[in-house]
């Protein structure tokens, strides 16, 4: 079983927008329409069995209309973690919907609704959620090789401190911990009791084949989960980057599936 723990899909009418915005802002084009169609059929060439979305609500004022919309879209084969801000009204009611509702984690973008992980507004949300959900943090800077200090808020550091601080909580630090600050990750995050996905905007393969090895032998396959980063990435694409790693079957296995499976599902 292949799951892609790292996907994003908007509705039909604004998903052409924002991939357009991407590319300007970010110099990031998409390989595939990001909809939940072009999502489905990118699998199906791939081989992929399940797909997470993470929401994407850059303002409070869209968190509930896009995790009720995912909610409606959702089945066996597309699952997707919340979204969630601490500046939103009612913002417990919406854990408790998404609970209700089976959804098992949260995301939360640091690019996009300016969110520093230890924030101390985010803590009232992690003493209410911790042990029901999932978190997965963008960790690190943009798609950029390089951004100003200022602008990354999602620091390894700072994810760090979330760890220490809630150590009970499972959380995902999303792009090896640290997109473009792998220094930084392999200073404060490295072996440490938190899950890291594959995905590395702009695409997985600038770094060398060595140093993912490297990474993933040094933090331990068991805590590696395989992700894309879809549309801006594809499950084809960086599954074959992935299998030409020399890494073992075992380890590619529970990377491509096996960790996803007892996070979600409590089985490998």
């Amino acid at each position: 079983m292949i799951v892609d723990f790292h996907t994003h899909i908007f509705p039909d009418k604004i998903a052409q927008a924002v991939q357009a915005d991407a590319e300007k802002y970010l110099g990031l084009p998409a390989f595939a329409p990001a909809t939940q169609e072009g999502l489905r059929r990118k699998m199906d060439e791939s081989g992929t069995d399940l797909s997470i979305v993470l929401a994407v609500a850059p303002h409070p004022k869209f968190v509930t209309s896009i995790n009720d919309w995912l909610l409606k879209i959702r089945d066996d084969r597309v699952q997707f973690f919340g979204a969630i801000h601490p500046d939103m009204e009612k913002w417990e009611d919406e854990l408790k919907k998404l609970k209700d509702n089976g959804v098992r984690g949260l995301k939360l973008n640091s690019l996009l609704q300016r969110i520093r992980p230890d924030d101390p507004g985010m803590y009232k949300i992690y003493e209410k959620a911790g042990g029901d959900f999932i978190f997965l943090f963008h960790a690190g800077g943009s798609s950029k090789p390089k951004d100003p200090p200022e602008e990354i808020l999602a620091t390894p550091e700072r994810i760090a401190r979330v760890l220490d601080d809630f150590p009970g909580m499972t959380v995902i630090a999303a792009h090896f911990g640290g997109n473009h600050l792998l220094h930084e990750m392999k200073k404060h995050l490295l072996g440490k009791n938190v899950y890291f996905d594959t995905s590395y905007p702009p695409d997985l393969s600038v770094l060398p084949s060595e140093e993912v090895f490297s990474l993933i032998r040094g933090h331990g396959a068991d805590k590696i989960l395989f992700g894309t980063d879809f549309p801006w990435e594809t499950q084809e694409r960086c599954l074959r980057y992935f299998r030409s790693l020399k890494l073992s079957e075992e380890e590619k296995e529970k990377i491509l599936g096996g960790n996803a499976r007892r996070l979600l599902f409590g089985n490998s």
